[in-house]
C-alpha cells in the first residue's frame, strides 16, 4: 500500500477556527495536504512495527504518532496532550454528526488515556491467546479504541488524523487488515453513535469497519 492511503482524509478540510489551519510559511492548502501525506507513510510503516510484535498501546505511542504527522508544521503542539497555557487550561470542543462534545478535561486527560489504552493492550492479549484472529470481537476491539481516544479528544487538533494510525496499528496488532474509510458521512454518524448510544453502541461503527475489511475493493 503507498502513501496515498492518506488520500482517505482529503475529503476533510480544516476550518479557519482550527488551531492547524495553516502552518507559517504555508498555504492553508499545502498545510493540510502535508499532514495527510505524513498520515499516510506513517500507516504504511505500521506494517513491519506489527509484524515485529504486538504493539502495546500508550498515551506516549500516540503523541509519538501525532507528532510525526504534525511536528513539521506546529512543532509546539505537535504529539503534545493539552494541557495547559498561560494558566488555563487547554479545552477542546468538537462535532461529529451534528452534535457538539467537549473533549476530557486537561486534567483528566492522561489518566483518561492510560485506561483506553490498558484495555485496548488487556483485550488484545487475550484476544491473541485464544487465536481468534480474524473475527468481529477483534474489530470490535480495535473499534473501541479508535472511538474513546477519539471522544478524549487528547490534542488540541489533529486529533482524526492522529487517531486513524491507532485504530489501523490496533488491526495489525490483532492480524487484520488496515481500513480506509471513504464514506465520510457515514463514519461520522456511527462515530456519533458510538459517542453516545446505548446497547453496545460501538456495534454499528465495527460492523461497518467488518465490512470494510472483508470488501477491501470497496474501500
Amino acid at each position: 500500500m503507498s502513501p496515498s492511503h492518506g488520500a482517505a482524509f482529503r475529503g476533510f478540510r480544516d476550518d479557519k477556527q482550527s488551531p492547524f489551519f495553516c502552518a507559517p510559511g504555508r498555504t492553508p492548502e499545502q498545510t493540510w495536504d502535508i499532514s495527510v501525506d505524513r498520515l499516510g507513510r506513517l500507516l504504511v510503516d505500521l506494517a513491519p512495527v506489527a509484524k515485529s510484535g504486538p504493539i502495546e498501546m500508550s498515551p506516549g505511542l500516540l503523541c509519538s504518532w501525532h507528532a510525526e504527522i504534525f511536528g513539521e508544521l506546529f512543532p509546539r503542539d505537535a504529539g503534545r496532550l493539552r494541557g495547559y497555557r498561560d494558566g488555563q487550561p487547554q479545552h477542546v470542543y468538537f462535532g461529529v454528526h451534528n452534535r457538539g462534545y467537549r473533549g476530557t478535561t486537561p486534567r483528566e486527560l492522561r489518566r483518561r488515556l492510560e485506561k483506553i489504552c490498558a484495555e485496548f493492550n488487556t483485550a488484545a492479549a487475550n484476544i491473541r491467546d485464544l487465536g481468534a484472529d480474524d473475527t468481529y470481537d477483534a474489530v470490535a476491539v480495535a473499534t473501541r479504541l479508535y472511538a474513546k481516544v477519539l471522544r478524549a479528544h487528547p490534542f488540541v487538533d489533529g486529533n482524526l488524523r492522529g487517531t486513524i494510525v491507532a485504530l489501523d496499528a490496533a488491526l495489525l496488532t490483532l492480524k487484520l487488515p488496515r481500513v480506509q474509510f471513504t464514506d465520510l458521512e457515514l463514519h461520522d454518524e456511527l462515530l456519533g453513535i458510538a459517542f453516545v448510544g446505548r446497547n453496545d453502541p460501538y456495534r454499528p461503527l465495527a460492523e461497518h469497519i467488518a465490512d470494510l475489511i472483508r470488501t477491501p475493493e470497496q474501500s
